[in-house]
């Protein structure tokens, strides 16, 4: 026993520095706010023609994992042909039909299914959630004249449209974060006709 006691007293007179952090469950509450979101927009996965955009995105949350909101992409000059293409055509002589994207706009409902945390740079916390999105909206659009496109040209078409996505949201602070989604578009279309009567 009396060594025992030495030895607490010896630990005792010790300088102790413990640290402790205390982490909240849900970092970030969304229930009753507004989200703001200003992105840059890439296509994947097609080698003929790129539809490359940015965009404005507003959500409002219901209730903390259930938003509703409006998102708008802008796509006008900045469609592109890809090299693949254009070298593919003036090969083989085949014109590849394509269209381009002018602006879309749509209505979306998103739900955040889980959340959680993780440590990086010695003590600073991350909290991060992922989310689903389903929505629909309108698309305009027009063929790329593929025959004699010096002096063709087509309208522009309004078009409904219907998509669904998902994405990743890191906080940095309670009101700023980095987002990373994947959202596929669809909709019916119209390519020029590549034969001639």
């Amino acid at each position: 026993r009396t060594g025992s006691r030495a030895a607490s007293a010896y630990r005792a007179l010790r300088e102790v520095q413990a640290e402790m952090y205390a982490v909240q469950q849900i970092w970030a509450l969304r229930a009753r706010r507004v989200e703001l979101n200003l992105y840059g927009a890439v296509t994947m996965n097609d080698q003929f023609v790129a539809h490359n955009g940015f965009g404005l995105a507003a959500n409002y949350y219901i209730i903390n994992p259930l938003a509703v909101g409006l998102n708008g992409n802008f796509y006008h000059g900045l469609n592109s042909e890809s090299e693949f293409n254009f070298e593919t055509s003036r090969a083989a002589r085949i014109g590849q039909p394509l269209t381009e994207y002018s602006w879309n706009a749509n209505l979306n409902v998103t739900y955040v299914p889980a959340y959680g945390k993780f440590a990086a740079f010695d003590n600073f916390i991350f909290h991060y959630d992922f989310y689903v999105l389903l929505g629909g909206g309108v698309i305009s659009t027009r063929p790329r004249a593929v025959v004699d496109p010096d002096n063709r040209t087509f309208d522009w078409t309004i078009r409904p449209t219907w998509g669904f996505g998902g994405g990743m949201r890191i906080f940095f602070t309670r009101w700023l974060a980095a987002m990373l989604e994947i959202r596929d578009y669809m909709f019916l279309d119209e390519l020029e006709n590549p034969s001639i009567a």
